[in-house]
């Protein structure tokens, strides 16, 4: 009968872990830069843009570790951040990585650093 309950009580604990981490993933588009509960500064890197090329889908990004080419696939979620601007966040594209802006980017893989899962750029002028 003990077994029985240990079985249970892992099913229990590994469904109730789920939806947290889905849920974490389908309002992230939502955080904004810098502010990802438990990825922020751990998962991700932030800085400033340096240069994006759209021809080889790479963008380069200058932070406290200095300048990362980052590889941008067409499965990499872009997402412009304007809570600046007090409007609702908005999906954006490789046009959106443009110098000068600050963004943050979660890997694929954290051990590598090479490939965005997501970039979060941030707007601060509206249009």
């Amino acid at each position: 009968m003990k077994r029985g309950w240990i079985g249970i009580t892992a099913v229990v604990a590994l469904l109730g872990w789920a939806p947290n981490a889905h849920g974490q993933q389908a309002t992230e588009r939502y955080i904004p830069v810098g502010q990802s509960p438990g990825v922020s500064g751990v998962y991700s890197y932030v800085g400033q843009i340096e240069s994006a090329d759209a021809s080889n889908r790479t963008v380069t990004v200058l932070g406290p570790e200095g300048a990362r080419t980052i590889a941008v696939t067409e499965e990499t979620s872009i997402w412009l951040d304007r809570s600046e601007l007090r409007l609702t966040n908005q999906t954006g594209s490789m046009a959106d990585l443009r110098p000068g802006r600050r963004v943050e980017v979660k890997y694929v893989d954290e051990e590598t650093y090479e490939t965005a899962d997501w970039i979060k750029v941030v707007v601060t002028e509206s249009g």
